[in-house]
């Protein structure tokens, strides 16, 4: 796992954002400049590319000195997350995505998985991202963000996530736990209805016109955070 501070200017509160599986920064970076103009004050800590999964030297001591950590996580990155124990956390918003990823019931159907992980290809990233993203419109800002990186990375990636969830080696038991969901009706990654059953006995909002890319909707940090606050 990679992970990068936008922003480190000494607040006590931190927002860890674990982005999904292909990502890099980029999305984060977009969404902390236009929170900074709203007025947003928290660090800012970002994770991506789960080919290891493993945080980097540092990287639970230096979140721990924060008085309030809050996380918010988007597709893959929602499981990502549950596979590390994280200090005491003020909440935890998991975006489009689910703690079993590719399920039947909760998460991406196997053959849909293994189809794309087969088939990804530059070309098929083009393909994949409209769908993602759902309008023209929201793949115009997805791409004024797109990660730098390759599609063959990105495929690695994929293939390294397919591996630890067929071994079984993934870890279940952290103690802390995701306290809101934020679902996209329009969602054709994690179907909306794998993750009403994935989140049943979650605080949830449905937002009903939202494809798998959410950053169409919420254009800020202070949006996500006002969902866990109402």
């Amino acid at each position: 796992m990679k992970s990068v501070w936008l922003r480190k200017e000494g607040s006590g509160e931190l927002i860890l954002f674990f982005n999904g599986w292909g990502m890099d920064h980029h999305i984060a970076s977009h969404l902390l400049a236009d929170s900074l103009s709203a007025g947003f004050s928290h660090d800012l800590l970002v994770c991506y590319d789960y080919r290891l999964l493993e945080p980097e030297e540092g990287f639970i001591d230096s979140i721990s000195r924060y008085g309030k950590v809050t996380l918010i996580a988007w597709s893959f990155g929602v499981w990502a997350a549950s596979q590390i124990e994280l200090p005491p956390l003020e909440g935890a918003i998991a975006i489009n995505g689910t703690l079993q990823p590719v399920n039947d019931d909760k998460g991406i159907r196997p053959e849909v998985f293994q189809a794309t992980l087969s088939s990804y290809s530059e070309e098929n990233r083009h393909r994949f991202n409209r769908r993602m993203c759902g309008s023209r419109q929201a793949l115009a800002l997805f791409e004024s963000m797109a990660p730098d990186r390759t599609a063959l990375d990105q495929q690695e990636e994929l293939a390294r996530l397919q591996e630890i969830l067929q071994s079984g080696s993934e870890t279940t038991s952290v103690s802390w736990h995701f306290t809101h969901a934020l679902i996209g009706g329009r969602d054709l990654v994690f179907p909306s209805q794998q993750q009403y059953n994935a989140w049943h006995g979650v605080p949830q909002t449905i937002i009903a016109e939202m494809a798998h890319f959410p950053f169409f909707h919420f254009r800020t940090f202070q949006e996500l955070l006002a969902c866990i606050r109402v």
